[in-house]
């Protein structure tokens, strides 16, 4: 899989090929997946979370060579062969948002009036391989299978805090001494609490 490392501030490195233009910006977006749903004779809707859509990652460029123009051909020619393979992209800030994979999704090129050179925006979109996504799925059901497995079972789930609440509740009261010494069948103690007369 195709390293794709780049900081702020400095170039991008197709596996460990240096790339054209410098990184002046980079923004990560994620959100989640929201369906609203009109409620009938009532105002206001029913928000619904329906799931998490990917990550969607824009690089921001700065083309400011010699050849601004060859440049961004350049980009374009190196990127548009990454359009099925995935990039393992490697940036601080895309790591804390636990994007690790992503799929080249567009090149925007623009000029800034007043400005020598251009702009790129490169974007790209988060993915998992569909290995990764059909082990989970397995993993997801043979727990499911197992817990459905076991049946239905009451209370908290074993080693919980819920668990051992309910486990000291259910403990008997302790009796007082002198009634130990009673149950354990030494009358000389009960005798000595005034109960032998």
């Amino acid at each position: 899989m195709p390293y794709l490392r780049f900081a702020t501030g400095d170039r991008l490195r197709l596996d460990g090929e240096e790339m054209p233009g410098v990184v002046v910006a980079v923004e990560v977006e994620g959100e989640n997946s929201i369906e609203s749903i009109p409620r009938e004779n009532r105002a206001g809707d029913v928000h619904v979370m329906r799931g998490y859509r990917d990550f969607r990652v824009r690089i921001t460029l700065r083309l400011a060579g010699q050849d601004p123009l060859a440049e961004a051909r350049k980009l374009q020619a190196k990127f548009a062969k990454s359009k099925t393979e995935p990039l393992r992209v490697v940036h601080p800030h895309l790591a804390a948002r636990g994007v690790e994979k992503a799929l080249f999704a567009r090149l925007i090129t623009r000029e800034l009036g007043g400005e020598e050179g251009m702009e790129a925006v490169l974007e790209l979109t988060q993915v998992e391989p569909r290995e990764a996504i059909a082990q989970a799925n397995a993993e997801e059901g043979r727990a499911l299978g197992q817990a459905a497995a076991q049946g239905p079972v009451a209370g908290p789930p074993p080693g919980s805090a819920q668990a051992r609440r309910n486990s000291e509740a259910r403990k008997p009261a302790e009796p007082p001494a002198f009634l130990r010494g009673f149950i354990a069948g030494d009358r000389a103690g009960f005798a000595a609490a005034g109960g032998g007369r």
